[in-house]
């Protein structure tokens, strides 16, 4: 399913695991995301029926390693010559295919998900921008849910990746993908400066992003502060 959220903006929702979304500018097509590997001819469907043209995909982002938002990248990359964008803590497992760090292993979840390796074309760190066509997007560096999380800002629309969700709810955390709850509440602090912007997460439909949306993620992730509550040990250090 596929949905123009606003003027150039689309919300593609695969049948299952993460949303892909797609900005048109005059100089091409910008992906966030790729959604599973075993989604691509749908979602290759989805863009044709729109008429977008995956020719013109002119660059590509990467919120963050999982299998369900980046399964399907290193097909587009190959098929249509794709530079993507990665923070650099994402790059090597995204480039490797890592089945643990980018959830396609969880043998303990029945979860055994397909992923090609994906070149990387810019290693970033947050704080770079790049201009596509009269469209510019921000990378924020957004540790929490991974060590290598990142937002994406273009004018009055951030992409936050599993981050915060419309309910409030919060991505999986984990020690096998550098998950840190200290930090997690930190970037989510750092995201009042975007409220009233249109949130388009990596599960669930686009939001506008409002307090409540930051407080109620932060008493989630405050749960695992504690390694009673099953965090555990050793902690991943401090991004910040």
């Amino acid at each position: 399913m596929i949905s123009e959220v606003r003027p150039g903006v689309f919300w593609v929702h695969p049948p299952a695991g993460g949303e892909m979304y797609v900005v048109k500018t005059t100089a091409g097509l910008v992906l966030v995301d790729s959604g599973f590997f075993e989604h691509r001819e749908l979602i290759l469907d989805d863009l044709r029926q729109a008429g977008l043209d995956p020719r013109e995909i002119a660059l590509a982002f990467i919120t963050h390693a999982h299998c369900d938002h980046i399964g399907g990248m290193g097909w587009w990359q190959q098929e249509f010559g794709v530079p993507v964008v990665a923070h650099m803590h994402a790059a090597d497992p995204i480039e490797q295919a890592d089945r643990i760090v980018t959830a396609a292993e969880l043998p303990f979840a029945n979860i055994s998900s397909a992923l090609l390796p994906c070149p990387v074309a810019h290693r970033v760190q947050g704080g770079e921008t790049f201009t596509v066509g009269e469209r510019s997007f921000e990378v924020i560096y957004a540790p929490g849910h991974t060590i290598g999380s990142i937002h994406i800002l273009s004018g009055q629309e951030l992409f936050v990746g599993d981050t915060v969700y419309a309910n409030g709810g919060i991505g999986w955390v984990d020690i096998h993908w550098g998950s840190n709850p200290e930090d997690y509440v930190e970037t989510l602090e750092r995201m009042r400066k975007f409220l009233g912007k249109l949130a388009l997460a990596g599960h669930g439909e686009p939001y506008e992003l409002l307090m409540h949306h930051i407080e109620q993620a932060k008493s989630f992730a405050s749960f695992y502060i504690l390694p009673a509550h099953g965090f555990g040990m050793p902690r991943v250090p401090s991004a910040y």
